[in-house]
């Protein structure tokens, strides 16, 4: 591994780093390439590292755009890179063709950059499926498919050279444009033009997908396929097998375009030079039913390039065999490199045969050794051409093209074993191959009995070559099942796990044997803006992995080499969903050419882990507000006891508040009685006189004496609060006992200008003590907040804005020309909703806190309240979350409504102008 700066050509034998980034790690094209990429390289030595780019929660045949930047992972750690489609946007992309990194892009145009490119033959693909289609008679050939992608418009553009090439007219409502490369699409599409009638006997789609869609929606409108529209398709994706009509198609060989590009790259790591563009130059096209063929699935090489032709003979018409295999087993064809062609050789320094000329030569001798001896191969001859026809991978049809060749050649050898003498020596493999266990022995004297024979071996053949062929769907068949089980065990494990346990990989299934780690995002102490990985948690691997937890390393330097499985290929998946991005899930993993579900998994785990690292977040917080709550409400009750205990110690204050009060002005004589002063001697406020009498006239004569007494006392200027028992007659005439209570207010010459006192009646006295504790905090007809309550609630919203990112707390200050009444409180409270809390700043003035609001709801809500009070001034402080303290912001709402009334000059200012930001005042 090395840095861009000390980059030098390596040399054979090296093992060296190489990471593939994709948008995704799955999918027939994504899949199929990355397996052959992984191929080629481990073949060499080297490690492979698949860096996922999309979220783990995008579908993964969805792909609008490049994803959002985020930092490239091994870019001083790896050897040279892969970029495949879209997964890094323009400006990373030149960005790192212009560091001098070995660098090789797939399905990628190379404007303007100096990396190679590698491309399937998209033409000479399109060509042979329009050449087919022409065979069968059409003349009017269709296009579906999505025009603004790549590859799409490389097909498009080779159907309209095909269509030239034939002579054939074109037609702009020939072409059916879909929005994507999916069956939804397309299938929407097939449905419109259905209903106005199609234009063209045959289509040709842009991709697998599209020509699903586009047939089903046909076949719902009522179109019998392929009667009435041929379709073919482009990817060969295993969808189209199941497809009803089968799906005729053209195979790209994406494992073998990932082959290309892995040979390049290992070329540029050596310093090599190579050609810019590079196009695989072969094809194959799959005939099914769906273009009109009725002869059952055939496949035929398109373009076999000058490797091939270098390795085997040219096909030969009375060999089909040949042929067919080349298609079957397409994903282990020998090919070659940028330096000359790949030769497998022996033990002993021979050229040994590619893996299917050896198997077409094992197939052939057990042919012509029965031919020859008139034996049928025993049965661990035939278990020999059953595995090794596993071993080749055959694709999901290939029993069914390889019979019909298969019988073919056989009918060709029958024909020759006639024309033979008996007797002729067998080949000295046949018999090998005879000699290597019990046979059955039929007559050898005759050509009828060799000839049978031969019918006899080929039987075994089929059955021996079925088994093969069977081998690799059982054998998917089981990975699948084994994926369920994992990805039921991972599931069950995340919903289970605590945030420990999510991150040391506990809920990770126990089938899993190679090496894997997590590793999350941290800032980077002293630069908030610069994030680092540390490994979290790690399994798999021995001692060397373990020690790698709780490191913590920058981007450009992981995944480190420990984590690296040379037996396997590494993924790395985002661990994302949604808005989340927690970090990155490695995990070594099978390289698989005809199923994506092994690497699938990981693509899942990652989105399902981050749900879990979301959930377990969303429970802390929680528990983290739970204690806060409860540490609010054991506040509250120390407020509630100390409120109760300043109530006991000014009596007069807090029963002032609850008791029927009064106001005497000295000055004028006159006095304000309460609706509750009222109530206590039966009478309605507007009944009552304005002057003392009002109260001294009601005292029983023998209390009158005391009473006239400490109201002189007052008066006289004493500073002793009046505090005074008596009884008080009834509207009724009755009398009641009552305790009076009240303070004078002097003026600035010392004399007496106001009397403010309450009146209680004794029998009542224990039951407002026992309200006291209920109603101290909050005034019950108003919902004015006490004074303590609103400064410890305005204490917590900027201690909460401190600790939460983007919380808001705004305070408005509201000054009215009177004395709000309870209707115009329970108005203002209206407006505010359950954000707002009030609090009495002076008589007129009131302040306001919304909690957790945001700039916008604060201002909407200031010009509420300016509507529900009137004629008020309200003035808006802006965000206070970043106040000293509440007293401050207490301080600083009365100096901004006096600012106001002073720039009002007393006028009413409705509410309109920008708010202040608290820090700003």
């Amino acid at each position: 591994m090395s840095t861009d700066a000390t980059r030098r050509p390596r040399q054979a034998g090296e093992h060296l780093t190489f990471g593939v980034l994709c948008p995704v790690v799955g999918g027939f094209y994504f899949g199929r390439s990355l397996a052959g990429i992984a191929r080629v390289l481990r073949a060499h030595g080297h490690r492979v590292v698949a860096l996922q780019t999309y979220p783990a929660d995008l579908d993964r045949d969805e792909f609008p755009g490049p994803p959002g930047r985020r930092p490239l992972l091994g870019r001083s750690s790896f050897d040279g890179f892969v970029v495949m489609t879209t997964a890094l946007a323009d400006a990373e992309l030149r960005e790192l063709d212009a560091s001098g990194v070995p660098l090789v892009l797939l399905g990628v145009r190379a404007d303007g950059l100096r990396a190679p490119a590698v491309s399937p033959d998209n033409a000479g693909g399109v060509r042979a499926a329009v050449d087919h289609l022409v065979e069968h008679g059409h003349t009017r050939i269709g296009f579906v498919g999505n025009t603004e992608q790549r590859d799409t418009l490389e097909r498009y553009d080779a159907y309209r050279a095909a269509l030239a090439a034939h002579d054939l007219a074109f037609s702009p409502s020939w072409v059916y444009r879909t929005r994507d490369n999916q069956e939804a699409s397309a299938e929407a599409a097939a449905r419109r033009l259905a209903s106005r009638g199609l234009p063209t006997t045959a289509t040709l789609a842009a991709t697998d997908r599209n020509a699903i869609g586009f047939m089903r929606g046909l076949q719902a409108s009522g179109f019998e396929l392929p009667a009435e529209q041929a379709v073919v398709g482009f990817d060969h994706a295993d969808s189209g097998a199941r497809s009803r009509p089968r799906l005729s198609t053209v195979d790209p060989l994406h494992d073998q375009v990932g082959e290309r590009v892995a040979e390049l790259l290992v070329a540029r790591a050596r310093g090599e030079n190579v050609g810019r563009e590079h196009r695989l130059g072969r094809a194959a096209l799959i005939r099914r039913e769906s273009c009109g063929c009725l002869e059952g699935t055939q496949g035929e090489l398109i373009g076999a390039p000058a490797a091939q032709a270098a390795l085997a003979a040219p096909a030969d018409p009375a060999r089909p065999l040949d042929e067919v295999a080349r298609v079957v087993f397409a994903s282990v064809l020998e090919r070659s490199d940028v330096r000359g062609v790949l030769r497998r050789r022996g033990s002993d320094g021979g050229q040994r045969p590619a893996p299917v000329d050896a198997w077409l030569l094992v197939l052939r001798h057990l042919l012509r050794g029965a031919a020859d001896t008139g034996v049928v191969p025993p049965a661990p001859a035939l278990r020999s051409l059953a595995d090794r026809t596993a071993a080749l991978r055959p694709s999901q049809e290939a029993l069914e093209q390889i019979v019909p060749a298969l019988e073919a050649e056989v009918a060709a050898l029958v024909r020759d074993v006639r024309r033979r003498r008996p007797g002729a020596r067998a080949s000295q493999l046949g018999r090998t191959v005879l000699s290597r266990g019990a046979h059955r022995d039929l007559p050898a004297g005759s050509a009828v009995a060799r000839a049978d024979a031969v019918r006899a071996t080929a039987a075994e053949v089929v059955v021996a070559v079925a088994r093969g062929c069977a081998h690799g769907a059982v054998a998917r068949t089981g990975r699948l099942e084994q994926d369920l089980v994992d990805l039921y065990e991972v599931d069950l494990g995340l919903l289970r796990g605590d945030g420990e346990g999510l991150r040391r990989l506990d809920w990770l299934p126990r089938g899993v044997g190679g090496t894997a780690a997590l590793a999350l995002w941290e800032d980077l102490d002293g630069d908030p803006g610069r994030r680092v990985l540390r490994v979290v948690g790690a399994r798999g691997g021995g001692t060397a992995v373990e020690r790698l937890v709780g490191s913590v390393l920058p981007t450009a330097q992981f995944p480190p080499r420990e984590l690296l499985d040379p037996r396997s290929l590494t993924v790395v998946a985002p661990v994302a969903f949604g808005r989340s991005d927690w970090g990155f899930l490695v995990v070594g993993g099978l390289v698989d050419t005809r199923t994506t579900s092994t690497r699938e998994r990981y693509n899942h785990w990652a989105a399902m882990l981050a749900v879990a690292l979301d959930r377990e977040a969303l429970v802390t917080s929680l528990q983290e507000q739970r204690h806060a709550l409860a540490d609010s409400a054991e506040r509250v009750r120390e407020l509630a006891l100390e409120v109760e205990a300043g109530a006991e110690r000014a009596a007069l204050v807090s029963i002032a508040s609850h008791d029927g009060t009064w106001d005497w002005d000295v000055e004028t004589g006159t006095v304000r009685w309460s609706p509750a002063w009222a109530r206590i001697v039966g009478c309605d406020v507007a009944d009552l006189r304005d002057d003392p009498e009002e109260w001294l006239g009601r005292v029983h004569p023998d209390d009158r004496q005391a009473v006239h007494a400490a109201v002189a006392a007052q008066l006289a200027g004493t500073t002793e609060p009046l505090d005074v028992e008596h009884r008080l007659r009834c509207a009724d005439g009755e009398h009641v006992r009552v305790r009076c209570r009240a303070v004078t207010v002097h003026d600035a010459g010392g004399r007496p200008a106001r009397m403010v006192g309450a009146l209680a009646v004794l029998s009542d006295v224990e039951r407002y003590r026992s309200e006291l504790r209920e109603r101290a905090l909050v005034d019950p007809d108003s919902g004015v907040l006490h004074r303590t309550l609103f400064v410890d609630r305005l204490e917590q919203a900027i201690a909460r804005g401190a600790r939460v990112p983007g919380y808001g707390a705004h305070v408005l200050a509201v000054g009215l020309d009177t004395p709000p009444t309870v209707p115009a409180l329970h108005r203002l409270g209206g407006v505010l909703g359950a954000a707002g809390s009030l609090c009495a700043l002076a008589p007129t003035d009131l302040v306001v806190l919304l909690d957790g609001v945001s700039e916008d709801a604060a201002r909407h809500a200031a010009v509420r309240a300016a509507g529900a009070c009137g004629s008020a001034v309200v003035e808006h402080l802006g965000d206070v979350t970043g106040a000293p303290d509440a007293l401050e912001v207490l301080r600083r709402a009365g100096v901004a409504l006096a600012r106001r009334r002073a720039r009002a000059h007393g006028a009413v200012v409705p509410w309109s102008a920008q708010a202040e930001t608290f820090r700003a005042l």
